[in-house]
Formats: C-alpha cells, structure tokens, sequence
C-alpha cells in the first residue's frame, strides 16, 4: 500500500514587493514539487503563471467588500491562464456574508457544463448549448443573475482554501472548501483539530476527508520543535500526517525566501527518500496534485440557481 502523500504549500515573502523574489520564491516552491505557492492577491498569481510550470497557484481574496460576481471572474481567469493551477485563499470573518459568497461563487464557476464549448467558426457557433453562463442566485447578501462569462476552468473549479482555525472558519470549510490552512502548535491540538473538521464536514453533506487540513509553520518552529536537524524535521512532518493530526504543512512567509531554499535542499529529499513526496509531477492541475476529486456540482444540490433566467 502506498504510503500517504505529504501536502506541502509555501507563503509568498512576508513584505516583499520586488516581484523578482516573489518569482524566485514560486520557482523554489515548484523545484521542491510543492503543491502549491500562496501569493498576495489574484494580480501577483497571474504574473507568476507565466514564471512556473506545474505548481498550484493561490490567491489570497478577503471576502468583507468583494461580490460574487467579481471574484469568481477573476479566479476563473486565473484557472484559465495557468492551465488549472488556480487557488482562492479565502480571508474573511469567516460570516454568513462570506458563506454566501463562497457559494454564489461556486454557482458562477458551475454555470458552464463541460464540453459545451465547441467554437464551430463553420457555423458560427461557440457553445452547444445557448443557455451556458446562465446563473441565478438570490440570497440575504446577494441577489443576481445573468450570464457568467468565463467558460468552465480547466479544473472545473479553481480549489477553495479556508485560512483560520474558529468555529466559523471550519465550518465555512466543511461546507465549502476543499483545503484550510490553522495555525496548530501541537501533535495533540492538530490531531483534535482534524478530528473536529472532519465530523463538521460530514454534518454538512460530504466525505469525510474532502477537505485538507495543513498546518501553517516555518522552518524555524520546525527546527525548534525538534531535534534540530533536518532528519528530525522530516520526521516530525511524517509523524504528524501519518497520525491524522494533518494532511501536510504551508511554510509562512517568514520561512521565506531563505528558509524555503534550505527547506528544498535539505528535507525534500529526504521526504522523497521516505515516498510521501513526489519526485516529479504527475498531474497538471492543483485538484490533481492534492488528490482532490471533481467538485459537487451546484447543480445536484441547488438546480434553481441554474435555472434559464427570465429575458
């Protein structure tokens, strides 16, 4: 039985703005067969599209002013341009205006069936079907319809990060995301933590295991938290996603570019060594890389936001 993968995901430089860094910190990230690279904002993630190849790109979107519409336009755009590697690191207060978007975003994202687009410049036709871009959605936040005009990402759907450890947050995730970030300082507080996840994620209709848990840390706490050594760290990253506390861990910014480098040359390979990390990539999108299945279609668990709106 083969044994189960490490997660792995790194932070963009905590306040750097040269995008130069930025850039080298994404190329490092996808040297060390990371999953994925945590940028600022969605503007920072379509620059560095054209600066990597197979490692997943998220962006990070705060949810307090932003509108449906708007977001799920620009990470679909973002899937698009990176080939499937899109990523939205939802910051939000984690409110019922913030579930809300999420899942008119998803309605937006789900309004293009697949294989619809045929562009028949024969005929003069694009799509099979007239209705595609078709959305409806009328809620306490949001109320709008019309046609979205992004056609189905190469994933589908671009992944859904959750980053926070409250209440709310967690349950945002269990009904929405595919992967949360939690600050988690021990074995025992992850090991609760994944546990209290996965319960609210079956409550809310889902598998359990439908979404990831990673750890936010740097190299430093992984050194101190340890013997000190390499090695150590690589155990200690083993231990924990082998004992269910976690599926894998992000390095935050201050691990970062420096830390990321060393992290690279020294523990990657050992994880690889211990086959819980990739030596190449195998897939081309971030759905893929993680393991993650298609995404419930809006349309099996809410068919009138999909409905043909009224002309």
């Amino acid at each position: 039985m083969a044994e189960k993968q490490v997660v792995l995901g790194a932070a963009a430089p905590a306040g750097r703005t040269d995008f130069a860094v930025l850039a080298d910190a994404a190329r490092t990230a996808e040297r060390g067969r990371f999953d994925f690279f945590l940028a600022d904002s969605v503007t920072a993630a379509n620059a560095l599209a054209g600066f990597t190849d197979t490692v997943g790109l998220a962006a990070t979107l705060g949810t307090t002013s932003a509108e449906p519409y708007d977001v799920a336009r620009r990470l679909a755009s973002l899937d698009h341009l990176s080939g499937g590697r899109a990523a939205w690191n939802v910051v939000t207060a984690a409110d019922e205006r913030a579930t809300e978007l999420v899942d008119t975003a998803r309605t937006l994202w789900d309004s293009w069936a697949e294989g619809v687009v045929t562009v028949d410049r024969g005929a003069g036709r694009f799509v099979s079907d007239p209705t595609a871009g078709a959305f409806y959605h009328r809620g306490r936040h949001f109320g709008i319809g019309g046609r979205f005009t992004v056609p189905r990402s190469p994933q589908a759907q671009p992944v859904v990060i959750v980053s926070g450890e409250r209440p709310a947050d967690r349950d945002l995730a269990a009904r929405h995301g595919d992967v949360i970030i939690a600050p988690l300082a021990t074995f025992e507080d992850a090991r609760a933590f994944h546990a209290d996840l996965e319960r609210r994620t079956v409550d809310a209709g889902r598998p359990a295991g439908a979404v990831k848990v990673l750890a936010a840390a740097s190299m430093q706490i992984l050194l101190d938290t340890t013997a000190g050594t390499a090695a150590s760290v690589a155990d200690r990253i083993v231990r924990w996603v082998h004992g269910e506390a976690v599926d894998g861990f992000v390095l935050s910014s201050d691990a970062t570019p420096a830390g990321l480098d060393e992290f690279v040359d020294t523990v990657v390979p050992l994880l690889q060594d211990r086959g819980v990390l990739r030596i190449d990539y195998t897939t081309p999108t971030l759905r893929q890389h993680l393991g993650l299945g298609a995404p419930r279609s809006h349309r099996a668990v809410n068919p009138r936001s999909l409905q043909k709106v009224p002309s």
